[in-house]
C-alpha cells in the first residue's frame, strides 16, 4: 500500500509519484521541441543607429538582398533595431535603407491627420543611407551579425 509521501497533488488532484514522473517525462520533449524553430538558415540581424552621435529615437531599416535572398527590416527604437531569426536573413550581402524623420511637435488626433495631414515630414537621415544607399553589409552563418550605423550629418 502507497504511502502518503508516494503521492503528489496538482490542483487539488492527488496523483502517484510514478504517474507524475511519467508525465514529467512525457513533457519534457515536447518543451524541447517548441523552443526549437526552423529558420531556414535565416540569421537574427541587429545593431544601434545614431544620428550625429544621439541616437535616433523612432524610423526604420531595411535590408534589401545584392543578388536574390531574402529581405527584412525593423523599426528603430531609441537607436536599436532587431531583426529576430524567424524574419532575419540567409547569408549574403544586403543594401541597407535607413530612414527617419523628426518626431511631431504636436500631438494630433488620427482623425485630424486623416482630414489634413499636412506636408511631408523631412527625412533626417543622408540620402546615402536611404535614396541613394550605397551601403551594404555581409550576413554570415558564423555571425555575429551586428551592424552599427554612427550616421553623420544633415
Amino acid at each position: 500500500m502507497p504511502s502518503p509521501s508516494d503521492f503528489c497533488s496538482f490542483r487539488g488532484t492527488r496523483v502517484s509519484l510514478p504517474m507524475a514522473m511519467f508525465g514529467l517525462l512525457m513533457f519534457i520533449p515536447l518543451v524541447g521541441c517548441q523552443s526549437s524553430v526552423d529558420t531556414d538558415g535565416r540569421q537574427a540581424v541587429t545593431g544601434e543607429i545614431s544620428l550625429n552621435g544621439a541616437p535616433i529615437q523612432s524610423g526604420s531599416i531595411r535590408f534589401e538582398p545584392v543578388g536574390g535572398q531574402t529581405a527584412s527590416g525593423s523599426t528603430i527604437t531609441e537607436g536599436k533595431y532587431t531583426i529576430p531569426a524567424e524574419k532575419g536573413l540567409k547569408p549574403g550581402k544586403y543594401r541597407v535603407f535607413i530612414n527617419a524623420t523628426a518626431p511631431d511637435a504636436e500631438q494630433r488626433s488620427a482623425e485630424d491627420l486623416m482630414n489634413n495631414p499636412g506636408p511631408p515630414k523631412k527625412e533626417l537621415i543622408p540620402a546615402k543611407y536611404n535614396t541613394k544607399s550605397d551601403v551594404t553589409v555581409e550576413v554570415t552563418e558564423a555571425g555575429p551579425n551586428q551592424f552599427d550605423f554612427p550616421i553623420e550629418g544633415k
